[in-house]
């Protein structure tokens, strides 16, 4: 499995992807994550370890933390065509309330569209008039995009998938929020009221990766982001950010997860020391 930490900010990210990819591992992350497949080709997600496989035009609405992949399945295809839109959860809360169903804000699950060609063409030729720059803004293009597929799908006909009560999700939001405190495998069993060797198992069979190690990748991530975005912040204060106490920990860690000392990751990131200037 992989994760990443993001910043506070209102930030919107659009990517259009047409290579054919088949995602080994799900991944998880701290924000909304919209995917759109305009063709009608064969395809596998994995919502909170459950499989859907399917071969029609969707767009899928991941919220925070939920544990997803999405794959081409069909072995002849040279292309396969989607766009994924990334977002902050107060950049969804931020959009009008009569865009914005508060079923779209439900946690920990994701929200399953079924299109058929026609809609899924509208969609993506909206999508591509904006990538001309029609409509500059990302918030209005997100909004835009919404009310139009809710316009074609009504809330109420969306399946919501992997619901709420796969706890592995609440370890993961744990983990997230609380890596820079001295927490570890035991201590989050104990939190979730759990036994050890139940929490290790079911992190292991879901994520693909064990409770040390995503605590270390979000204390690794976190360490970059700051070193790259927080020139204001000492390399000392740093590590206290990200759960050390001492530089001397601090630095083997920092250089055994990204090859690199922070003092050398800062230099090679300076241009973009003046972000929060």
């Amino acid at each position: 499995m992989s994760g990443f930490l993001v910043d506070e900010e209102n930030d919107i990210k659009i990517f259009h992807v047409t290579h054919v990819s088949v995602m080994k591992h799900s991944h998880v992350h701290p924000q909304y994550e919209l995917f759109f497949c305009s063709e009608a080709i064969a395809q596998r997600s994995v919502i909170n370890g459950v499989e859907y496989v399917f071969s029609h035009p969707c767009v899928i609405i991941s919220t925070p933390y939920t544990i997803h992949s999405n794959s081409c399945m069909d072995p002849n295809a040279e292309t396969f065509d989607r766009f994924v839109f990334s977002f902050a959860a107060k950049t969804i809360d931020a959009l009008p309330p009569h865009i914005i169903p508060e079923k779209l804000k439900c946690k920990n699950s994701a929200l399953f569209f079924k299109l058929t060609n026609q809609q899924a063409e509208h969609l993506k030729k909206l999508l591509i008039n904006v990538n001309a720059k029609t409509i500059p803004e990302k918030e209005l293009v997100l909004a835009l995009f919404i009310n139009r597929l809710l316009s074609f799908c009504p809330i109420e006909q969306a399946e919501q998938i992997g619901t709420s009560s796969f706890y592995i999700q609440y370890v993961l939001q744990y983990i997230s929020e609380n890596f820079y405190l001295p927490i570890d495998a035991m201590s989050i069993a104990h939190h979730f009221n759990i036994s050890r060797s139940k929490l290790d198992r079911d992190f292991k069979y879901f994520t693909g990766d064990t409770v040390h190690s995503y605590i270390e990748m979000c204390r690794s991530n976190q360490a970059k982001f700051l070193l790259e975005y927080r020139p204001d912040l000492s390399i000392k204060e740093i590590a206290r950010e990200c759960g050390f106490n001492s530089e001397t920990y601090f630095f083997p860690f920092f250089k055994k997860h990204v090859g690199i000392t922070p003092v050398e990751y800062r230099r090679n990131n300076h241009n973009h020391q003046n972000k929060y200037n």
